[in-house]
Parts: structure tokens; sequence; C-alpha cells
């Protein structure tokens, strides 16, 4: 199902492989409605080069080129199984990204338990209660309170992305001037640091230690035996 209303091109991802997967996910749904709605005897081969077209504009324009190369087949040498053969190729080219993408979230995310989320959440009630009493024009406020939206809510996520924070942060660092406001939530944004540490360090200690490799000790050096000398004289 497509991720996008009437414009699939609006608010796309920063992130070209993100905005390729929801492109692409958008133009199969179009191709799949496409389709069923076709009579006995209309050609399906326009709707399949539809498709090839734009999936293939959306890696060039992405510059994704470089792990995917086709071309767009002529519409007369167009037929089912050049359609099969294509989607075979974006669907192996679509789950790599994603398992790229699940990799990197690991890797730049933390898993809170309940108790480490009801922490979180209690220190970011702080920040929005000191958020309501700035004395900044309301824009800023809004942009402020939104940046700690965005994190209440990934919070609530099985995992929570470090960009979320480092956003609200930042956006504290930009608005706010007043040395003692800045002071207050600094301190409570450190707090909130320490629990992302922690669980952090908490995930690692579970993971199992790494197999330690095992260094042979040098072999004995084989000494050659040596030949015993042969005297100059030898006897008859």
């Amino acid at each position: 199902m497509s991720d996008f209303g009437s414009d699939p091109y609006q608010d796309l991802p920063d992130d070209p492989e993100e905005a390729f997967l929801k492109l692409e996910s958008h133009f199969r749904a179009e191709c799949d409605r496409q389709l069923g709605a076709l009579e006995h005897n209309d050609r399906t081969d326009i709707v399949y080069v539809d498709y090839i077209a734009r999936v293939l504009a959306a890696i060039k324009a992405l510059e994704l080129e470089g792990e995917f190369k086709s071309e767009v087949p002529s519409i007369e040498d167009v037929n089912f199984n050049t359609y099969l053969n294509f989607n075979k190729d974006v669907m192996h080219y679509c789950t790599m990204l994603r398992i790229r993408r699940s990799q990197r979230e690991q890797g730049y995310s933390v898993q809170f338990d309940e108790t480490a989320r009801r922490k979180v959440h209690h220190h970011l009630d702080q920040v929005l209660d000191i958020f309501q009493k700035l004395e900044v024009d309301d824009r800023k406020r809004e942009k402020l309170i939104s940046r700690l939206n965005d994190l209440q809510a990934e919070v609530d996520q099985r995992r929570t992305r470090f960009d979320r924070f480092a956003a609200l942060t930042m956006e504290v660092a930009g608005v706010i001037g007043d040395a003692a406001e800045r002071s207050k939530i600094v301190d409570i944004l450190d707090a909130v640091g320490r629990v992302f540490w922690g669980s952090q360090t908490e995930k690692q200690k579970q993971l199992p230690a790494p197999r330690q490799k095992k260094i042979e000790p040098p072999k004995p050096k084989v000494e050659e035996r040596k030949q015993p000398e042969m005297d100059d004289d030898i006897p008859f």
C-alpha cells in the first residue's frame, strides 16, 4: 500500500534509499491498480513500461545507479516476462535496502525497557514545562515543542533513534539564549542522555562475548640431523 496521498513526491525522506523504497511502493501500488482495472483486450505492456520507467527515473534522480543498472525497454519489446524479470531485480534491490536499513537502525538506536521509558518521559515532561514558560516568540516555541513531541513519540516505539534526541538538543542550542534557562534544560537533557547510554550499555552487556581466537604457540624448530663427517682417509 502507498504511504503517500495524492502527490508521491512531497515530503520524501532525505535518505535516498528511504526515498526510493517509498516511491517504489507507490509505483507498484499504482501499477497493480491499473492492471486490475484493465479489460480483457486492453494492452498491459503500457502499464508495465510506465512502472519500469518510473522506477528507473527514481533510481537515476536519487543517484542509486551504482547498484541497479538497467534501461527503459522499448514498448514493442515489453511483455509479461519483461515485467517479471524487471520486477525480480527490483524486489532483490528493495530487499537489500531494507536489510541495510535495519542494520543501520540497530546501530543508531536504542531499545528501552519500561523503566527507562518512564524515566525519559518524566524528564521530557519537565522540558515541556520549561518550554511553555520560555519568553520566546510563538514560532520558536512551536519549533521546540515539535522537536520534543517527535522525541516523545519515538520513545514509545520499539526502538528510539539517536537522531530524534540530537534534533531536540540542537534546537535547544539554537533557540534558547538565556543562560539560566539553557542550564536547566541542558541538565535535564543530560539526564535523558544518561538513560540512553545506560540502556545501550546494558544491551551490549547482554551480547555474547566475542570468541577469543586461539593463538597457537610456535612449533619447536626441528634441527636437521647432521651427517657424520667422513675422514679424508678412507680405509680399504
